[in-house]
């Protein structure tokens, strides 16, 4: 049992490493544009992922319209273990947007959506025959969100969001094997102000919110054996268009994880792009923005330097306007994070994403 015990220790490692780039700071956050920008997108917001970033940004699309976007990942947690255990931790997913909006009269927008916005999951290779270890937490959001102009240079937008949490778990050879689901709602409430018509400025306060899930002891995180708070969040940012092809965009968000259930500590992010008109169909984006860790040194679950949760990405991407009704966008993001070694064993967790957006007007 002691040989067994070693594969539960690296499951807890590569899981809590893996899960969690996909559910700190930004979460998963939609949209090939806004990651073009660096996702420093909520001053700007002006397609339909306004209603993740700012849906204030919807007062200003006056189209009826429609948007698929969707967000593929690939994240290997791989070790140099030579001693028996397993050598990595395979997570691959396509997570979908879909929204819609339309103007509701001459100064209001209304839109609905339905997104992924946080979790990972995934499964341990290399166990011995019949040995299964594999799980996911996973956050899906349902918004509605409406928008007004209050005059042509400020707006408003305000959004209502059910979230739904699933957690679940199988490791056979300790007898767990659950799989549970619960609700919580939020609301968020956006401002946008452009004093000049080159710049523009974004404000947008997540309420946060508290998701009971049935009880279980078992739970793959200790700090969710009963429920999770989704936390508060606040975004101020700023877009500049500094030259008639060139905007850049700068935004800064706090984090407040200090009140939820589980044991994390409040983070900042920092997040800045460009986009540079190449032509009347074409733009170019280039982002950076970080993740920072957000786990106590008391976290011992971690197992290990809590630093290796401090990421930073970067962002490069496309849009092309194929008509005056259609628009693509392409983004691919990588992370820069540091090599962890625990116990002698060296782990690597190299994470690569990509997204793709169609938007359609009619």
């Amino acid at each position: 049992m002691a040989k067994y015990s070693k594969y539960l220790v690296v499951f807890l490692v590569v899981f809590f490493t893996a899960s969690s780039v996909r559910a700190k700071g930004p979460f998963i956050t939609p949209g090939a544009r806004a990651t073009g920008f660096g996702t420093a997108f909520v001053s700007i917001a002006d397609d339909l992922t306004a209603i993740y970033w700012n849906p204030a940004g919807l007062a200003y699309q006056k189209n009826k319209q429609v948007m698929l976007s969707s967000y593929f990942i690939s994240d290997s947690a791989m070790s140099n273990d030579t001693g028996g255990g397993p050598t990595k931790y395979e997570t691959t997913a396509i997570i979908p947007f879909l929204g819609f909006s339309t103007p509701f009269n001459e100064t209001m927008t209304i839109a609905f959506g339905i997104y992924a916005s946080g979790g990972g999951g995934g499964k341990l290779v290399g166990l011995p025959a019949g040995v299964k270890i594999e799980g996911q937490q996973s956050f899906m959001i349902y918004n509605v969100s409406v928008a007004k102009n209050i005059n042509d240079k400020l707006s408003v937008g305000f959004g209502f969001e059910g979230i739904e949490m699933r957690d679940k778990l199988v490791a056979n050879l300790y007898g767990i094997d659950y799989d549970r689901s619960a609700f919580g709602f939020q609301c968020n409430l956006g401002i946008m102000y452009k004093p000049v018509k080159k710049l523009s400025t974004g404000f947008i306060l997540r309420s946060g919110t508290r998701i009971g899930l049935p009880k279980e002891l078992n739970a793959s995180n200790p700090s969710f054996i009963d429920g999770y708070t989704y936390p508060m969040t606040m975004e101020l940012g700023t877009s500049y268009k500094a030259l008639n092809q060139l905007t850049v965009a700068v935004a800064v968000a706090y984090n407040k994880y200090s009140w939820t259930s589980a044991n994390y500590t409040d983070t900042v992010q920092f997040r800045i792009g460009t986009e540079y008109k190449a032509n009347d169909k074409l733009a170019l984006h280039l982002g950076f923005f970080t993740d920072p860790n957000i786990y106590n040194k008391s976290d011992t679950y971690t197992l290990t330097n809590i630093d290796m949760y401090n990421m930073q990405y970067g962002c490069i991407g496309a849009g092309y306007d194929v008509s005056k009704n259609v628009n693509l966008d392409l983004t691919y993001t990588h992370s820069f994070t540091q090599d962890v070694v625990y116990n002698g064993v060296t782990y690597e967790y190299p994470i690569d994403m990509a997204r793709f957006d169609i938007n359609y007007k009619f």
